[in-house]
């Protein structure tokens, strides 16, 4: 089983406009679907047209051949078409005859030796004409192709390199460097050049933009990225549809998430326009997993007569029929006896894989081994190759060398068919199976050496250890929702009356919002899906764009607009549930828990198991009720069981991040320092740059006396999202430090940037509320904003926020009110209970105080930068009262 499409990177298309193919097909089967779907000419018919043309005019135009050939190759691509590629031969020929030396046509020739995996043909003939005219850039791009196919990827390397370094940016250098980026292990680099790549596509060149937009679907669809994928897979076939590599890609992709009767469903449309033996193989495997046995055979059969024939088999389909011969005793030595002759041309990856897992089944172990360090040594993470890697060190006994290798497979890909085999043979337990999920056993973060428990002097006790930040974490990663963005604009550009495009591009502002914070996407979002609205919004597809429109509006604190967007999109009637989930927060941000807690109840249908994506929803959820109720430990339980859902679910990695950040905060609520910093760690590393990480990092480390640290983390998460109440805490910890000039600069930002715009007014209301009381800065508008808030929201921090401006401003009695309703549901929140103490106490209710200072400190004594060290003195101080007053009455007595 191969571990990536079989596709190569193919440079024609992209260096000359026009594409190659590189399987064998059915050209009705083809035909007829195009035909189907593309009323229009595509973009290779009409090249094709227009050179025919040129040659009609001048049957002696040398050039025209040229362009035809060229886009022959394209039409090959397009369609998967082998017939084009001898269509293509014969246009070259032709041309050839009137000039054996033309540079252009032999040119051409490699990538028509490309497309037909003639590698090694490929290669000498690039060389000679690099020799030739050394400063051709697509030159050095055949070379690098034909070098990556053949494993020689130092090479390569150097290929690509002078591609960018004579033409920076180009699409074919930044589709080679991709590759490499991919084989080296870094999918993140590789998705950021063919966003790149694709960004730089003319929006005219359709296969081109859907041909990148199926490469990072294959990445994504490797690395375990699947809601990624599905988005670029969805994009790619509204671009062009039954274009057979998104069928192809979108079937693997089924059989990640286990819907395998809808992959066997693609795989049979696929084969009928695809005759390359290798969709047979897929198929085979879909049918077998399907418990399709008899069919399956068949398939297999098929396929194996295909792939042993020299003019059907392409190189991937003969490493599918080693890996096959491999697994049967009785056809191990035939899979050795292939594998060698394969090895003995390239040595690329998968057929170094290939090789060793061959070996391994002849129980040459050693030789196998040697053989996949080989492969593992390039730097590729593939869950396939760490899997076979595991296999073979057990044999040699190598206890630690496997128990890696299994473990790599699982980070790698957990969803993955190999993943559940290292599981399994590794004796690794899922988190999935247990109850109760600990993060410390999904962060991969080792604890710095130098991160010893110590005593702290500036706080007097012991301060916890935390965790190194390694340096990689601290900046965002590119997530590939730009490259969703332009895609979305891409689509709405070229159907403007399309509800669903503009549907697609609101939810890629949505969650550009999410990542980065920045409120102006809110506004993007908005007037797509309105605009999706005004053209369909009755409709079963309109769920996705009143669902989002929900959302936008819970980002815009507009709560009854997100509760009657969901109602609208439950009235449509498709079965989707998930509304209900918006319809809860909405409720809970206004204070009406026992209305979200209603909400939150019709996620779970009678008589229905939830899918993980169901379950991570409404697990999150009633977490925070649990935690508004008082209940930290059973919130923790739920969040804990919620990661676990939403990594079964494969969220994207913000919201996944956002999952580890929640369960953070409730870590830290109930004073587990270590825990907290573990959990925000992971929400790091699965989100590398995550601003809420980041600043609850600083806040963990700044509460604990652990300024520098601090300051670094907080400069970090400001850098990605200036949030006030960030910029707050920043010019807090520079007070502390003794830093007063910078502090005031910190303040008077937080200002600037809380009124800077309607949106930002509504958003940070309660946040500058509580700045200007805990600065004793305008206090008067400190309640004034805390009013506001209450007419919007009435939840139990907006009932605390206006309780500590009412006591800010000597408004006691109504203050103490307002701590009530705060307190109300007996939330576990030491920040609530020390206002509560300061009210109290004013009130002339010492003993009360006492109680709330003493709670406060004894769920987290190092709750607050500001208030912890304010809360103790408070409490010995009324200790101090208590005594004496006890004394004297006795005295009295």
């Amino acid at each position: 089983m191969k571990a990536t499409p079989a596709t190569i990177f193919i440079l024609s298309v992209l260096l000359s406009g026009v594409g190659q193919a590189q399987q064998t097909v059915s050209p009705e089967a083809a035909h007829a679907v195009l035909s189907v779907n593309h009323q229009e000419d595509t973009p290779a018919q009409q090249r094709i047209a227009s050179a025919e043309q040129q040659l009609k005019s001048d049957p002696k135009k040398v050039q025209a051949y040229n362009e035809l050939a060229i886009a022959y190759l394209q039409r090959a691509r397009e369609t998967a078409d082998a017939v084009y590629l001898n269509d293509a031969d014969s246009a070259l020929a032709r041309g050839l005859k009137l000039d054996t030396e033309d540079f252009q046509l032999q040119r051409t020739q490699v990538a028509l030796m490309l497309a037909r995996h003639e590698y090694v043909r490929a290669k000498e003939q690039a060389t000679v004409l690099n020799k030739r005219t050394p400063d051709d850039v697509m030159t050095y791009g055949y070379l690098a192709e034909a070098e990556i196919a053949l494993g020689q990827y130092p090479e390569a390397e150097t290929n690509a390199q002078w591609m960018l370094n004579m033409r920076p940016n180009n699409i074919p250098g930044l589709v080679i460097g991709a590759k490499l980026r991919t084989l080296y292990g870094d999918a993140h680099g590789a998705i950021e050049f063919l966003s790149l790549a694709y960004s730089e596509t003319s929006p005219t060149e359709v296969e081109d933009l859907v041909w990148i937009e199926n490469q990072i679907a294959s990445i994504q669809i490797e690395s375990g990225q699947t809601d990624a994928a599905e988005q670029a897979l969805a994009q790619a076939d509204q671009l062009f549809p039954h274009y057979v590599r998104t069928m192809e890609n979108l079937a693997r992709l089924r059989m990640t998430q286990h819907r395998v009767s809808d992959a066997v469903t693609l795989w049979r449309a696929a084969s009928k326009i695809d005759n390359d033996p290798d969709v047979l193989y897929e198929m085979a495997r879909s049918l077998e997993a399907a418990g399709d046995y008899i069919n399956a055979r068949a398939a297999y059969a098929a396929f194996e007569k295909q792939a042993s024939s020299p003019e059907g088999a392409t190189g991937e389909a003969r490493l599918d029929l080693i890996r096959m011969y491999a697994a049967n005793p009785s056809t191990a030595a035939d899979a050795l006896a292939l594998a060698q002759q394969e090895i003995a041309t390239r040595q690329d990856v998968w057929t170094l894989d290939a090789y060793a897992w061959v070996l391994y089944a002849n129980a040459r172990y050693q030789d196998a081994y040697d053989a996949v360090q080989k492969a593992i040594a390039v730097g590729v993470q593939s869950p396939q190759i760490f899997d076979h890697a595991g296999h073979i060190a057990q044999k040699l006994h190598h206890s630690a060398d496997a128990a890696k290798y299994f473990l790599l497979c699982l980070q790698t890909n957990s969803t993955s068919d190999y993943a559940a085999d290292a599981s399994k043979s590794s004796g690794l337990t899922e988190t999935a199976d247990s109850q109760e999920v600990h993060v410390a056993s999904v962060t991969p973060v080792a604890t710095d050496a130098s991160n010893t428990t110590s005593i702290d002097p500036a706080m007097g006790n012991v301060s916890p250890a935390f965790s190194h930040v390694p340096e990689a974490l601290l900046t965002p990663h590119p997530t590939g929702t730009e490259h969703s963005i332009h895609t979305a604009q891409a689509g709405v550009a070229r159907s403007p009356k399309d509800a669903n495009a503009y549907a697609l591009l609101g939810a890629a502002y949505f969650q550009h919002a999410r990542e980065t914070g920045d409120v102006s996407d809110y506004q993007l979002a908005e007037e797509s899906l309105l605009k999706s609205l005004d053209l369909d919004s009755a409709d079963f597809s309109a769920d996705t764009a009143l669902s989002t429109m929900a959302e936008v509006c819970m980002g815009e604190h507009r709560f009854a607009d997100a509760i009657t967007y969901a109602q609208k999109a439950l009235s449509l009637g498709t079965g989707d549930v998930s509304p209900f989930a918006i319809i809860g927060d909405a409720y809970a941000d206004m204070g009406a828990y026992d209305k979200a807690a209603t909400a939150y109840s019709r996620l779970t249908p009678r008589d229905m198991t939830l899918s993980p994506r169901a379950a991570y929803a409404r697990d999150s959820r009633l977490a925070y009720l649990k935690f508004i109720s008082g209940d930290t430990a059973v919130a923790i339980g739920l969040m804990n069981k919620a990661v676990t859902e939403g990594i079964e679910a494969q969220l994207p990695s913000e919201n996944l991040a956002w999952l580890y950040y929640e369960l953070g905060e409730f870590f830290t609520q109930a004073g587990d320092a270590a825990s907290a910093d573990a959990a925000y760690l992971a929400a790091l590393n699965t989100h590398p740059g995550d601003y809420r990480a980041l600043a609850a990092l600083g806040k963990l480390r700044a509460n604990n006396g652990r300024y520098a640290e601090a300051i670094l983390l907080y400069q970090k998460a400001i850098a990605v999202v200036p949030m006030p109440i960030f910029i707050s805490e920043l010019g807090d910890l520079y007070a502390k430090s003794g830093n007063q000039a910078e502090a005031q600069k910190q303040y008077q930002l937080v200002e600037y940037i809380g009124v800077l715009g309607h949106i930002n007014q509504v958003l940070h209301n309660r946040d500058l509320a509580i700045f200007y009381a805990d600065h004793d800065m305008k206090l008067d508008e400190a309640l004034d904003l805390a009013g506001k808030e209450l007419g919007v929201r009435q939840d139990v921090y907006t009932w605390d926020a206006l309780a500590w401006a009412l006591y800010k401003n000597g408004k006691l009695a109504e203050a103490s009110e307002a701590s009530d309703k705060a307190l109300k549901h007996k939330t576990r929140d030491a920040l609530l209970l020390f206002h509560a103490g300061m009210i109290a106490e004013r009130m002339g209710q010492p003993e009360q105080a006492r109680n709330e200072f003493k709670q406060a400190l004894q769920i987290n004594p190092h709750f607050n930068l500001l208030y912890a060290d304010a809360a103790q003195q408070r409490l010995t101080l009324l200790g101090t009262q208590v005594t004496s007053l006890e004394g004297s009455v006795n005295h009295a007595r």
